[in-house]
């Protein structure tokens, strides 16, 4: 990109309304299914969080959230991030999840929070790899039907996620260290579902609901979009499957901290904890011994 990347809060409503057209783009969603400018406006009335990303003068990219409450404490909801796909894996939603850090932290607030598919491998790598968050709640067919391309026909279970935005680990992450490899993982961690590839095909052929080891890991499809192309029904398989292992482990107090990839990063595996938050956010789970 040969012009500096601008991050701000929009200032007219024709700058809000870009935000609707960044959802079109970056999704494929219906009129009936994006959030509308109205909405936007008034969440940046309230104060709350609302930032475009700008190349010049393009619009290119937003992120926008609100105040939630929880136990009296107050943290931050953040409802959506889009990026305009010839923008997309250019670090442009990394930058936007930052500014909104600085925004938290500058009203005193440690902690956002937002869902997220388990089974898109991309998103689950920038919030627990770059950003590092961790999950403690798995939430069945949170909004229903999503009609746009990358979720129709697939129920809407979602991981809600927590970003504690001071902590060690997310300080760390941001610096930019990252846990091990797959094959340099110091500790032999079991697998609760073993897969097998079929032509390049992930199918999971057992799953193990009574591990009790201190840390578990989970593979999942590399290519959620991939394979969604050429087996829907195997991708309804893989959800089923993957509310089955988190709401059973979740329930147990499992936290997902991380997740792995093989250096071929053609095999992902998130990782699961019986570790305290507390362990999890002081320390780099892979030295806990």
């Amino acid at each position: 990109m040969d012009k500096k990347i601008e991050i701000r809060q929009p200032r007219t409503s024709g700058e809000f309304r870009y935000i609707e057209h960044i959802q079109k783009d970056a999704w494929g969603a219906n009129d009936i299914d994006i959030t509308p400018t109205h909405v936007c406006v008034a969440v940046g009335l309230a104060n709350g969080c609302v930032y475009l990303a700008f190349d010049g003068e393009k619009p290119i990219g937003f992120v926008w959230g609100f105040f939630g409450l929880e136990s009296n404490k107050l943290y931050l909801h953040s409802h959506q991030l889009g990026v305009l796909r010839e923008y997309q894996n250019r670090n442009i939603g990394y930058m936007l999840k930052l500014r909104q850090r600085d925004f938290a932290l500058s009203h005193g607030i440690d902690l956002i929070k937002w869902t997220f598919d388990p089974l898109q491998s991309k998103n689950a790598y920038f919030n627990f790899n770059k950003l590092g968050v961790v999950c403690r709640k798995y939430i069945i067919d949170l909004y229903g039907e999503i009609r746009d391309n990358l979720n129709r026909g697939l129920p809407s279970d979602r991981m809600l996620v927590e970003w504690h935005i001071n902590s060690l680990r997310v300080i760390k992450r941001i610096r930019g260290e990252r846990p091990p490899k797959y094959e340099f993982l110091p500790i032999n961690i079991p697998k609760i579902n073993e897969v097998k590839y079929v032509n390049g095909v992930p199918h999971v052929i057992s799953v193990d609901l009574d591990l009790n080891d201190s840390f578990l890991l989970v593979e999942i499809p590399s290519n959620y979009a991939e394979l969604r192309a050429r087996n829907f029904n195997l991708v309804l398989d893989w959800r089923i499957t993957l509310r089955r292992i988190f709401t059973a482990y979740m329930n147990r107090g499992y936290i997902v901290v991380d997740l792995v990839q093989d250096q071929a990063k053609r095999r992902l595996f998130y990782v699961l904890t019986s570790l305290e938050l507390d362990s999890v956010l002081n320390q780099d789970w892979w030295v806990v011994r």
